[in-house]
């Protein structure tokens, strides 16, 4: 099985969290023949470069049940824009590194998230869209914009699935 290592720290402490990429296919449906050959994280880049289609972001985005607003700005990309890249006829749509990168991690999230919350995504929408003291009074969505913001949400839900508070 294809997995990806995780270092997480908490309270002064460090760990490991293991991540299997077994999430890129059942969030985004890509083929099971593709995330059967990334078995580190460099083949994970690769095919983030080249084996990304607009196909995958839009099954991703119907299987997280937010809204395009609210990916508009998650995402480095304006509504109207990540509108007509979802809508791009071509069959297989490379979308731009930024969007599908940012789009993994992401996925990254509600996979470690769906653990966090015992595979209930309603529960996860809910903590993702409710403000929190471990980001500034924010919510986790807020501040999801950008790689670190990512991080320290990927770390929480880490945290609190293995019961870590401060």
């Amino acid at each position: 099985m294809s997995q990806l290592t995780l270092y997480y720290k908490s309270n002064g402490v460090g760990g490991f969290y293991i991540m299997s990429y077994e999430f890129l296919h059942t969030m985004y449906k890509m083929p099971k023949s593709v995330v059967d050959n990334i078995h580190n994280e460099n083949e994970l880049i690769n095919t983030i470069r080249n084996k990304f289609y607009a196909e995958y972001a839009k099954n991703f985005i119907t299987f997280s049940q937010l809204s395009l607003n609210i990916w508009s700005k998650i995402l480095p990309v304006s509504l109207s824009t990540l509108q007509r890249e979802l809508k791009n006829t071509l069959e297989k749509h490379i979308l731009d590194l930024s969007i599908s990168e940012s789009l993994v991690e992401v996925g990254e999230i509600y996979d470690i998230g769906l653990l966090a919350f015992d595979k209930d995504k309603d529960r996860l929408n809910e903590w993702l869209n409710t403000k929190n003291k471990y980001f500034n009074s924010k919510k986790p969505l807020e501040i999801m914009d950008n790689h670190k913001g990512r991080e320290l949400v990927k770390n929480e839900l880490i945290r609190i699935e293995y019961s870590e508070f401060a």
